[in-house]
């Protein structure tokens, strides 16, 4: 098997692992996420496979709850940023010289702020929420989908077949339809799947500094923060969370990174 082969093989058992046990939990959950009958605390064994948390709720539970959150954040943000940021690539693949030039002057300084500090931004002028914690990643994102989008549309609109088209007397909708998109469409894809790994960090970060999903629903991020102040005494608590974080966004990284190579794209 090639290095290639092997990154995508990992990246899919990893995610397929959690979008199956996420699946799963649409179905069937060993407690309700709000029974709180397990003790405080309890170590795993019985009925609680990893324990119970500083107020009795079943950990197991609450881990397949967070990574509902995890994989609705991941899907949403991204959906988000890629209408955003590949229409407005785009438009300003296409736009003149001097609206391309402020174009790309606005995604350098939108790029310029990190994700995570502007969703922070939209969140708190917002208020914390589900659905505002995936806009605001969506919306950070988006700027990085413009600027490669642009990039990508330039270069096509650059080659010979472009040029034939015109000639031809195609359309510039014909012309995005049957030419831009599908030649750019690998390396977004790509870039998409990376950006899906960055939504899941940063809604576990929003969620640790009570700027994500608000109590009751579970957040691995704000499991990691619940769990701090026993994880001497309770690790588990600590430990579920923060490995089911990183085999996520391992798996989601290393399935961009398969696709990447398997592509052959830039």
């Amino acid at each position: 098997m090639t290095r290639r082969s092997l990154h995508l093989a990992v990246g899919l058992l990893l995610v397929l692992t959690v979008v199956g046990a996420v699946l799963l939990s649409y179905v069937w959950l060993p407690f309700a996420p709000e029974d709180t009958s397990g003790g405080r605390l309890a170590p795993p064994g019985g009925d609680h496979l990893l324990g119970t948390d500083k107020l009795g709720r079943d950990l197991f539970t609450q881990l397949l709850i967070g990574g509902r959150i995890a994989i609705g954040t991941a899907l949403g943000a991204v959906t988000v940023g890629g209408l955003i940021g590949v229409t407005t690539g785009l438009l300003a693949g296409f736009a003149t010289r001097w609206l391309d030039d402020a174009a790309a002057v606005m995604l350098d300084i939108l790029i310029a702020f990190p994700t995570l500090l502007l969703a922070m931004l939209i969140v708190a002028g917002a208020g914390a929420s589900l659905f505002t914690a995936v806009i605001a990643i969506g919306l950070a994102m988006a700027a990085v989908v413009a600027r490669l989008t642009r990039v990508l549309v330039k270069q096509v609109l650059s080659r010979d077949y472009i040029t034939a088209a015109r000639v031809a007397g195609i359309s510039w909708p014909r012309i995005v339809a049957d030419h831009v998109l599908p030649n750019i469409a690998p390396t977004l894809l790509v870039n998409l799947a990376l950006q899906a790994g960055l939504a899941v960090l940063a809604e576990a970060s929003l969620s640790y500094l009570g700027l994500g999903t608000p109590p009751p629903n579970a957040s691995w991020g704000r499991m990691l923060y619940e769990a701090q102040a026993t994880v001497l005494t309770a690790p588990v608590a600590a430990l579920a969370p923060g490995i089911a974080l990183v085999v996520l966004v391992i798996g989601v990284n290393l399935t961009a990174d398969g696709l990447r190579t398997w592509r052959d794209t830039r």
